[in-house]
């Protein structure tokens, strides 16, 4: 038991670079995708949209307002203003965003709070988003701070890393014990002939 512990360890270490490689590529082929964010106007009002999504050779952020939420991708050439991912000071979460502390209303908003962050760049320049959701946030910050060589540090890539490390080292394992994994899916299976097994729930 103890040497199959301290394999499943080595294995552990050997494998978690390569996975939060495999994580870091997701999420920034979820930025070149883009999100189209809701606009926050002093009244509270969240019927503006912008659109921000980094270019495909993670060089550059284009972003532009939109007249309403967008079907699908916008294409970059259709967004006004762009962002060297060069010029990235840094990001920010939560309530050390700008945007959160000029907004003394949504600094009691813990929903909003959860989905704020903010891109600092150049002496004073920023660019504040408020996420759709908590998947979004973390996936945006995750891509940021991996543009910016930084860890990734949200409960997704927690999850992620957790999962995806499991089900490695449990193949791995396999492997060692010289069990067959094949290549191929099995055959599924013919349907019934009838479906009559299926419960009655009245």
């Amino acid at each position: 038991e103890n040497q199959e512990t301290y394999s499943s360890t080595n294995l552990k270490e050997k494998i978690q670079p390569e996975i939060l490689e495999l994580i870091k590529q997701q999420r920034l082929n979820r930025l070149v995708e883009g999100t189209c964010f809701r606009k926050l106007n002093s009244r509270r009002r969240q019927d503006k949209f912008w659109y921000c999504r980094l270019s495909p050779n993670h060089k550059v952020l284009h972003y532009g307002d939109l007249e309403e939420s967008p079907q699908g991708e916008v294409p970059h050439d259709s967004l006004q203003d762009k962002l060297p991912v060069a010029d990235i000071k840094a990001v920010v979460t939560g309530k050390d965003c700008p945007h959160m502390k000029e907004k003394g209303a949504l600094k009691q908003n813990k929903e909003v709070l959860e989905l704020a962050f903010s891109i600092l760049y150049d002496s004073n320049g920023q660019l504040n988003f408020i996420a759709p959701d908590k998947h979004e946030y973390c996936i945006w910050t995750d891509g940021l701070n991996a543009l910016l060589g930084k860890d990734m540090m949200s409960d997704l890539t927690r999850n992620d890393l957790d999962t995806l490390l499991s089900m490695e080292i449990k193949l791995r394992l396999l492997d060692l014990e010289n069990i067959q994994i094949p290549d191929a899916p099995p055959p599924i299976p013919k349907e019934p002939s009838n479906y009559d097994f299926v419960y009655d729930c009245n």
